[in-house]
Parts: structure tokens; sequence; C-alpha cells
């Protein structure tokens, strides 16, 4: 719309009679005429002042509207052709559409290695294959994010809780990755951490943080896996970091085609524990 004060000034009233007869002039909108003045005042304008006045005058006389309509709209169409792109150019770029969040029981689609190694523990830990691929594909999106190797991501899950979502300790450790949340509220987005820690996604996403967070800290995967047994400051960590290790390298074998062996290589494992 053309500014009112603006226009008082130039003489111009703020808007234009809607044409009137003819099929043909009925498509002639005032609008394109009032873009045209106020983008001759704002300086953008390709006619002078003194020219769309003579043609507002002569528009606005009924008798000479039809052969003025045609005039007006060709003189116009230049200057609303570049106030208009330059409008559009000026609209923001939708964002891409945000993936869908990670669900159990939703199918997964999982790359060859991903598949294996989701094979291996499905069998391994008598867990059903939809959950299993879903956590394996949460593994590798939690561990892209804070740049931790997947398989350790799944190694901690599997020492740490069996795979098991629900699993809680003594002390409070809750989940897949065995998280204390009153100590980690900062990792959960929702307001009840405790609540958040049982969501399976949610708490991977917060046990990789802060299995990332204390490799930085410590300077080594072994030396992460023992702060985050809470071993930090004990002589040992009883065998933990050891047992993560030795299931990392399980599900390498499995990632590589060699269920079989991993599993063989497990129940050798489990026998001797």
């Amino acid at each position: 719309m053309l500014n009112s004060s603006l226009a008082e000034e130039a003489g111009f009233p703020e808007a234009l009679p809607r044409p009137q007869g003819k099929s043909e002039i009925r498509t002639i909108e005032s609008g394109l005429v009032r873009k045209a003045f106020a983008a001759v005042l704002q300086g953008t304008g390709l006619l002078s002042v003194a020219t769309l006045t003579i043609l507002a005058i002569l528009f606005a006389v009924p008798a000479l509207r039809s052969a003025v309509a045609p005039v007006v709209a060709q003189a116009a169409a230049p200057v609303v052709a570049k106030l208009e792109g330059e409008a559009h150019a000026a609209e923001p770029v939708a964002a891409p559409p945000v993936s869908t969040a990670l669900k159990i029981g939703e199918p997964v689609s999982l790359a060859t290695a991903d598949d294996r190694v989701a094979q291996y523990l499905a069998r391994r830990y008598h867990i059903a294959d939809g959950a299993v691929r879903v956590l394996v594909a949460a593994a590798r999106s939690a561990g892209q994010r804070h740049q931790v190797d997947p398989l350790l991501i799944l190694s901690v899950m599997a020492v740490e809780s069996s795979l098991n979502p629900y699993a809680q300790s003594a002390v409070g450790a809750t989940g897949l990755m065995q998280v204390m949340p009153g100590a980690h509220l900062a990792e959960f987005p929702a307001q009840n951490a405790r609540r958040a820690a049982l969501d399976p996604i949610q708490n991977v996403r917060a046990g990789t943080a802060i299995l990332a967070d204390y490799i930085r800290r410590g300077g080594s995967v072994q030396r992460g896996l023992q702060l985050y047994v809470g071993a930090g400051n004990l002589p040992d960590d009883g065998g933990y970091a050891s047992h993560v290790l030795a299931e990392m390298a399980r599900l390498k074998l499995a990632a590589q085609g060699r269920i079989s062996a991993a599993l063989t290589e497990a129940q050798r494992a489990d026998r001797g524990a």
C-alpha cells in the first residue's frame, strides 16, 4: 500500500477506482498503478511522477479509462515485475523437512554392516529384530553426532543392560546405558529426566554424550570407560572396560559378516565368566 503521507504530498489518491466496463478492462487492477506510484516515490520507478500523474487523471475518467488502461498496465509492468522479483528474493528459503525421530517398533533401514550387527545382537540377547534395528540406528546417529564409534556405544549398552531399556540399578542408573538422570539433567530435553531416561532413544543420546565427554577428559577410550563406570579414582574398574572392548570386538566380527563366529566367541566369554 502507498504511504498515505507520501501520496498526499505528491497529490495522488491513496487508491484508484477499480475499472468498470468491458471484460478485458476488468482484469486491470488499480493495485498495479498504486505499485507503480509507490515505486516512483521510493526512487525505484521507471516513469516520472508527472507522467504517472497524467495517466492517473486520465484513468479516473470513465470515458477515457478503456483507452488509458492498457497504457497504464504496460508502463507499470516493468516496475511491478521488479518489485515482485525483489519480494520473491526476500522470501525465506523453506527449511528441509526434519527427519522423523526413531521409535521402537517402526521399520528401520540399515546398511549391510549395521544389519549384520543387529542380527548378532538380536540372537545374542534374545531381543526382537525390529527393536534391535532401532537401537543400532540410534547408536549410529548418536555416534556420528558425538564422534564415538557406534559399536562402542552398542557394546556399552550390551554390558550395562543387556539391551534392556527398562533396566535400573540399585543406585538409580537407568535404561540402556545406565544413565544417572539426577546427575545428568542437562542431557535430557524433557523436564522429567527420570522419565526421559526410560525412553530408549533419549537414553542412547544422553549416554553417548556422557561417554564422549569422559573419553575426551580421560584421553582414551579405556580411560573414558573407567570414568563412565565410576572407577576413575579406583585401582581398577573390575574388568568393565575389558568386557566392553571384548564385546566391541565381537560386534566388529559380526559387521564383517562373521555372525556365527561372533556368537561362538560370546558363548565362550559367557562360560569363562
